[in-house]
């Protein structure tokens, strides 16, 4: 189950309805005041109005808020069956972790999304449109349905994310090589954690080895959050921009570790000199892709970097004028260059 749907208290529940009148408080001022926001804003009015509508309300409500309004993929992806016209079908995991079909099983290739959310929220609309517009008669995908922090906390996560390559491989019998990881902001963080379990076996999670030198097909980084720290220019230079803060980074990690110490398969950037060294022998390419407007960008870049130091096969996409997750954000308007780049992507490698 990704969400145990919290049951608010009445104070907690008379602190949601402030919450939400202050967001309409806030949507009302910048209506007027993104008028006059010059560069420091996000470059469309509109889009400004809204990211300042999102990033106030992730602000000001709490997890257990959020999680009580949002429809965990559990009830989200069967109500999103029935819209387009589907039978829903699942895989479920020896330890009862469910991912969820898009585009036909039997296909040859299979996409493996992990969704973002900062690792304490559910697959939004937009996770579910962006994915299933990516299969065709040849691309499938399964979309996992990972405990969110609280609930559970590092390494949980990327355990059952591992559990579920190995359930495409042995069970489904799936050649690593037909296989496509992706994943967007925190869902980027654990794909990245698989090649990182790929490199150097977690310790608390089952090695995974793939035979006579097969590898991952490609690797899909969608905005990943590769560093929790705060010290970087975009971190500083896209507050106004982007529809995450600081504050609420630091609220999700500390819920996703749990006390647990930083270290390379929880924070990429924080991994060791050498960390990615034999990339090339777990997964043919990588497609590293962030937004210009947000603030993970140069961690982003960074990433990118380190990735492409080690591995031939890697591309980096910063797209200029979009903010975190912006192919993802069916509120906020989906599309643009990072869009573009992974179909792109996905079609010539299919």
């Amino acid at each position: 189950m990704a969400v145990i749907k919290p049951e608010l208290s009445l104070l907690e529940k008379a602190t949601l309805i402030l919450s939400i009148l202050r967001v309409l408080g806030v949507g009302l001022i910048t209506l007027f005041t993104a008028l006059f926001r010059g560069r420091s804003g996000s470059a469309k009015y509109g889009s400004h109005v809204k990211l300042t509508l999102l990033r106030t309300w992730l602000n000001t409500a709490t997890v257990r808020h959020q999680q009580y309004l949002l429809p965990d993929l559990d009830v989200a992806y069967p109500a999103f069956a029935k819209e387009r016209g589907f039978p829903p079908k699942d895989v479920t995991l020896p330890d009862g972790t469910k991912a969820y079909w898009l585009g036909s099983p039997s296909a040859e290739k299979v996409i493996l999304w992990f969704h973002g959310g900062g690792f304490n929220l559910p697959a939004e609309p937009g996770h579910l449109t962006f994915v299933n517009s990516l299969t065709s008669p040849s691309v499938s995908a399964l979309i996992l349905s990972y405990t969110l922090a609280p609930h559970a906390i590092y390494p949980r996560q990327l355990q059952q994310a591992v559990e579920l390559l190995r359930h495409v491989i042995t069970s489904l019998h799936h050649q690593p090589e037909s296989i496509i990881i992706g994943g967007d902001s925190a869902g980027g963080n654990i794909a990245v954690g698989i090649l990182s379990h790929l490199l150097h076996p977690h310790p608390e999670i089952e090695p995974l080895r793939f035979e006579d030198g097969a590898k991952l097909r490609a690797a899909i980084l969608l905005a990943p959050w590769a560093s929790f720290r705060h010290d970087w220019p975009s971190s500083k230079n896209n507050t106004s921009k982007d529809l995450v803060t600081d504050k609420v980074g630091d609220k999700w990690s500390m819920a996703f570790l749990g006390g647990q110490k930083r270290e390379g398969y929880n924070e990429p950037l924080a991994a060791e000199e050498g960390w990615w060294l034999g990339l090339e022998g777990v997964v043919k390419e990588c497609l590293v892709l962030g937004g210009a407007d947000e603030l993970l960008a140069d961690s982003i870049r960074e990433l990118g970097r380190r990735f492409a130091a080690v591995h031939e096969g890697v591309t980096v996409v910063i797209a200029e004028g979009e903010w975190h997750d912006k192919p993802v954000t069916s509120s906020l308007g989906m599309g643009g260059e990072q869009d573009a780049a992974i179909r792109s992507f996905v079609k010539s490698r299919t």
